[in-house]
């Protein structure tokens, strides 16, 4: 079958006539949205640019009421006009803005236009505007918002939603102001692409535009329910908070709950441990590197805890530092903290430390300790900054959205430390130092 597999084929895979995937269909119903007049795309062209004879004019405000039919694919057709008839507009309109096209193809709003209506199209299961959709709108996304934002809705509704949601992306950081109808689409793809915090940040988007447009509650209210924020009187296991993705030259680590993520080198090993009691724990080991008495790694520790009631930040960080240095700090003579300066801060401020004793691996010149200490805040929209675009999953593949639970409430706070001995200290430093430089924290 082509790659450019029609909706309708998709369609049958979870009407039964193909398959019965019922988590399939789920997933088709939590992405499709309810439409109104409000919310029109072809409103956003602007009719003054347009050519100005009859023919174009009549297409275009033909369609201003009935483009909400064609918004997405509806396997079941569920509004009051017949869809044969939405079917037949939107025909006699697309051929009569192609013809107009190549008689004008200088004009950027036909050609905008043409595309949309090529698209929308493509929802009514006219398969040949797939195409056509593509060809009009594809070359000219850098040139205008509203060109990259129908784009993105096409591929996001057709095969490729993983690149219709980076034209989101991309139109959100560059254009401001955006009009309540592109948060909508926003919406319907970040869900599609298992963004569930970029749908909801879109939705109040939306509600805040000057021409905000009524939203389908069902769908909005899916989106939110998968975002729960972390327990702190509960237990999670590791493979529950913490993903993790091949990228090249090593493993990129994320945790939603703790809010945090961190790319290690490939030859470096992870024990991400058990969150409990509103603690989460990380353990790398580097690879080994000669000392001299044998090949020895240093130790990463990465540590993130829930403020305490009434527990300072100074406090956390001496209680913390007490227990790192495994007492030798009570003795003032065997090694004392001194300011640490040059470290990477993850966040606006730190507290570093180094320790040097010869207290510990004594064989291998003594320890060589680092400590990092630092807080960050609650963000208005916990666990966006880690979303990335995913993939559809397969018709064949079962689907749940899971409740990952997100960062948890408040004030956390986060200690990074290096336990190295003197004869790997500056191959250990440098991994540390590449640690913290790949550390992203989920913080105002």
């Amino acid at each position: 079958m082509s790659i450019r597999r029609s909706i309708r084929e998709r369609i049958k895979d979870h009407t039964g006539k193909h398959s019965s995937n019922i988590a399939f269909s789920t997933l088709l119903a939590l992405v499709c949205v309810y439409p109104t007049s409000a919310s029109s795309q072809v409103r956003q062209i602007a009719a003054a640019k347009l050519p100005q004879n009859a023919a174009v004019q009549h297409a275009y405000t033909d369609l201003l009421e009935i483009d909400q039919y064609a918004r997405t694919y509806e396997a079941i057709w569920r509004y009051p006009v017949p869809k044969r008839d939405v079917v037949t507009h939107f025909t006699q309109a697309l051929h009569t803005l192609q013809k107009a096209q190549q008689q004008d193809p200088d004009n950027a709003e036909l050609r905008l236009l043409t595309g949309l209506v090529a698209h929308l199209s493509y929802n009514l299961g006219i398969d040949e505007a797939y195409d056509a959709a593509l060809e009009l709108l594809q070359p000219t996304t850098k040139e205008d918002f509203r060109t990259s934002w129908f784009y993105g809705i096409h591929q996001c509704q057709a095969v490729d939603p993983v690149v219709g949601m980076q034209q989101f992306l991309k139109v959100e950081a560059s254009t401001p102001n955006l009009p309540g109808a592109f948060w909508q689409d926003y919406a319907n793809c970040a869900t599609t692409t298992s963004m569930p915090i970029h749908a909801i940040r879109a939705y109040d988007n939306a509600k805040k535009a000057t021409d905000a447009p009524p939203l389908d509650e069902q769908t909005e209210q899916a989106a939110r329910k998968r975002s729960k924020p972390g327990d702190p009187a509960a237990s999670y296991p590791a493979k529950l908070v913490w993903s993790s993705d091949q990228i090249p030259g090593g493993t990129h680590y994320t945790s939603n709950v703790c809010g945090v993520s961190f790319t290690i080198h490939q030859n470096s090993h992870v024990t991400t441990g058990d969150v409990a009691k509103g603690t989460c724990t990380v353990s790398i080991d580097t690879e080994p590197y000669p000392s001299r008495y044998g090949p020895s790694s240093g130790s990463i520790l990465l540590l993130t805890q829930t403020a305490r009631p009434n527990e300072t930040f100074e406090a956390f960080s001496q209680r913390i530092l007490d227990a790192f240095s495994k007492g030798i700090l009570k003795d003032s003579r065997s090694a004392s903290p001194t300011v640490l300066t040059g470290v990477q801060c993850p966040v606006a401020n730190c507290l570093s430390y180094e320790i040097v004793t010869n207290k510990q691996y004594q064989a291998e010149g003594g320890a060589h300790l680092l400590a990092v200490f630092f807080q960050s805040e609650q963000p208005a929209y916990p666990g966006l900054k880690f979303e990335t675009p995913q993939p559809r999953p397969s018709p064949q593949a079962f689907f749940r959205p899971e409740d990952v639970p997100q960062r948890f409430t408040g004030t956390l706070y986060h200690f990074i430390a290096l336990d190295a001995n003197q004869d790997i200290y500056p191959r250990s430093r440098a991994d540390f130092d590449e640690f913290l430089k790949s550390l992203a924290v989920d913080s105002k």
